[in-house]
């Protein structure tokens, strides 16, 4: 029924999308903010704060990567998947992995910017 009725179907594929992409995105973020989260409150959270303005980018792509995937659902024929078809999923899981990359680096930039922060004593400890 998913599969015939797309008109209204391409909300449950972007909900399912959307709820990948985060779990993706965690699995791979878990691990650094595990090791970012003990360090003196005051520097976490001003990473928290930085990644949270450097991010912008990777959203972008996610939006981008979700755009393509609906219209994609709009107009693929998955009965008999041609070039198109197979085109378009790896344009779609290429835009993810920019996205992830993107939060990846955002998160890495923002580390840095703090601890360039903390190297020229501007944060008040």
């Amino acid at each position: 029924m998913i599969l015939t009725q797309r008109t209204w179907s391409w909300a449950l594929v972007g909900i399912g999308y959307l709820l990948v992409f985060l779990l993706v995105r965690s699995f791979f973020l878990q691990g650094l903010i595990k090791r970012a989260r003990p360090l003196n409150s005051k520097w976490y959270h001003e990473i928290k704060k930085a990644y949270t303005k450097k991010c912008i980018a990777g959203w972008i792509l996610f939006l981008v990567s979700f755009l393509i995937l609906i219209f994609f659902w709009q107009t693929a024929n998955l009965k008999q998947p041609s070039l198109y078809e197979v085109g378009m999923v790896f344009l779609i899981i290429l835009a993810v992995l920019f996205a992830i990359m993107s939060h990846l680096i955002a998160f890495g930039t923002s580390v840095i910017f703090v601890l360039k922060q903390l190297e020229n004593n501007q944060m008040t400890l």
